[in-house]
């Protein structure tokens, strides 16, 4: 597992919260990580794009916040400025370029809707 922090930056990883084998958190602004979430084998979470793609744009530096009870499954990687919300779930292998809401899952690379959560707001996954 690797976490970079940079300067003034602040990862936040709330109670009961799993990071897998091979996890990267590159953090130059914030990324939170709720309670109970669970964060799949080689995932990649970057809250910046290190270097701008046009002359003259700047670097984007962009929080990542994952609420309560997230599952990202192997592999996902989750672009800055991105919010995933409660109960959402993130096929293997997704890229996370627009908020996910509540209780869905998404998947694909862009990621995108694919069904609804079936669970109740207190749930968590064992």
């Amino acid at each position: 597992m690797r976490i970079e922090v940079a300067r003034g930056a602040e990862v936040i990883l709330a109670d009961r919260a799993f990071l897998n084998t091979g996890v990267q958190v590159i953090c130059h602004s914030a990324i939170e990580i709720g309670p109970h979430c669970r964060i799949g084998p080689d995932c990649v979470l970057c809250d910046t794009n290190h270097h701008p793609v046009h002359e003259g744009d700047a670097v984007r530096v962009a929080p990542i916040r994952l609420g309560r009870n997230v599952w990202l499954g192997r592999g996902v990687i989750v672009l800055p400025g991105m919010t995933i919300g409660d109960h959402a779930v993130v096929a293997a292998g997704s890229v996370v370029a627009a908020d996910i809401p509540a209780g869905e899952v998404w998947r694909g690379n862009p990621a995108c809707f694919a069904k609804a959560v079936r669970c109740s707001p207190d749930f968590v996954r064992p």
